[in-house]
């Protein structure tokens, strides 16, 4: 079975599972008695925070909506504090995907549906297993804590919500790339335990205060905001410190008339033959960063090698070929990085194990690393060099089906073949263009 055909099986199965826990216990809902207006305002503060999402790295964001669903689940009782989570987690997808559509006017595939089922699920059952554990130990904001064992029972809840939602994300994106899920929920970026745990805090706040002012859920926003706007400002930091990187790079092709533009080049190849290989958004957003990177190391590969007129020595030649564990190593201090390290790494090793820096078999590496290196090939051979001219789009195709299955992963060659034709390159470029911006 294929990667994502798993991934999807599991989102279903936990969408699933979610809805059918629903509709068993709907009768606990108590909705007769419900305080409607404290679930109109936390409504209405999480919609709020929703709408407004940080995206902290390549396939993460945060959203101060964490803080509404934690006081949720603080004031109200087990189920209602699950449904209106799952409700509310649902709806965000759900608009996000008309949104798409209205501007695209494309039919919603299948994977709208799944996620729906997917994103509303798992943050019920996240909710729920929280929820599940305050009341068990008797703690919730009505009832105010004891002592430092009912504190200990809140930052577990609060953990059990968080380490849920991230596992069960972890799993799903493992399995859509054939990667360990563990390996992906341990690797959560450290700062990201940081911004959960303070609007976590901000949540039980505003929810041990709301039981004496039961309109204070909307005043939440305040403090939310203010984590928010802090949030907001080292996002744009990090955000400055990768455009200054992409710019680095494009410094290194700049100093080669023959190369200028090849990252660039590079990055819209990797996304068509990443769409047409089947990733995912935030895969094909790793990749095309890796691409436009890619090259960072040849900054410190001498002029009198990088600009050579004719073929190098094989002295000289081993020089270039440090350039990838040179990138590498400039990469690795920011974190933002941290997902496209190995593919800037790898992108000149070979499907049969003859490449560069380190021989490493192709076979072996992930499917989303052997992508760069045919769309790197394919750039390099369609344009000139100093001591070579370029080949015809027709001849470099020719080149990549010969190399299939010893220089290329055979499966990234038939992808690069299939969507990148002799026809329509320059159209593939802007529809990947098109795309990105959208």
């Amino acid at each position: 079975m294929a990667p994502r055909r798993r991934s999807e099986l599991f989102r279903l199965g936990i969408g699933v599972v979610a809805l059918a826990t629903l509709v068993a216990t709907v009768g606990r809902l108590n909705l007769a008695t419900a305080d409607w207006w404290l679930i109109v305002s936390l409504a209405a503060a999480g919609i709020l925070a929703l709408e407004f999402p940080l995206h902290i790295s390549l396939s993460v964001k945060v959203s101060v909506a964490s803080a509404v669903f934690f006081a949720a689940v603080l004031l109200l009782p087990v189920w209602q504090a699950a449904a209106l989570v799952g409700a509310l987690q649902a709806a965000d997808i759900c608009v996000a995907a008309f949104r798409k559509i209205r501007r695209t006017h494309e039919r919603p595939p299948r994977a709208v549906a799944i996620n729906v089922l997917f994103n509303g699920g798992q943050a019920y059952l996240a909710g729920l297993l929280g929820a599940l554990l305050l009341a068990s130990e008797g703690v919730s904001a009505r009832t105010g804590l004891a002592g430092p064992l009912d504190a200990l029972v809140l930052v577990a809840a609060a953990a059990v919500m968080f380490g849920t939602n991230i596992l069960l994300v972890s799993v799903a994106a493992g399995l859509a790339t054939s990667r360990n899920p563990l390996h992906l929920f341990l690797s959560t970026q450290r700062l990201v335990y940081v911004q959960f745990a303070s609007l976590y805090l901000v949540g039980a706040v505003a929810a041990f205060a709301s039981v004496q002012l039961t309109w204070l859920p909307l005043l939440a926003i305040v403090p939310a905001a203010l984590v928010y706007h802090s949030l907001r400002q080292r996002v744009e930091m990090r955000r400055d410190a990768m455009r200054a990187m992409e710019r680095m790079a494009d410094e290194v092709d700049r100093r080669d008339p023959y190369t200028f533009n090849h990252s660039q080049r590079v990055a819209i190849y990797t996304h068509a033959i990443g769409r047409k290989l089947g990733f995912s958004a935030s895969e094909i957003e790793v990749l095309e960063l890796a691409a436009k990177v890619h090259d960072i190391g040849k900054i410190r590969i001498p002029d009198s090698i990088l600009l050579k007129p004719s073929g190098l020595t094989p002295g000289e030649r081993r020089v270039m070929e440090t350039h990838p564990r040179l990138g590498y190593e400039i990469l690795r201090p920011f974190s933002e990085y941290a997902k496209i390290l190995d593919l800037v790494l790898t992108h000149h090793e070979r499907y049969d194990g003859r490449g560069y820096p380190n021989a490493s078999v192709g076979r072996r590496l992930m499917m989303i690393a052997q992508v760069i290196p045919v769309a790197d090939s394919l750039d390099a051979m369609t344009t000139a060099r100093a001591y070579r001219g370029a080949r015809s789009w027709e001849s470099a195709m020719d080149e990549l089906r010969r190399g299939a299955g010893t220089q290329w992963n055979p499966y990234v060659v038939e992808a690069a073949v299939g969507v990148l034709s002799p026809e329509r390159p320059a159209a593939v470029a802007q529809s990947a263009t098109a795309s990105a911006i959208a």
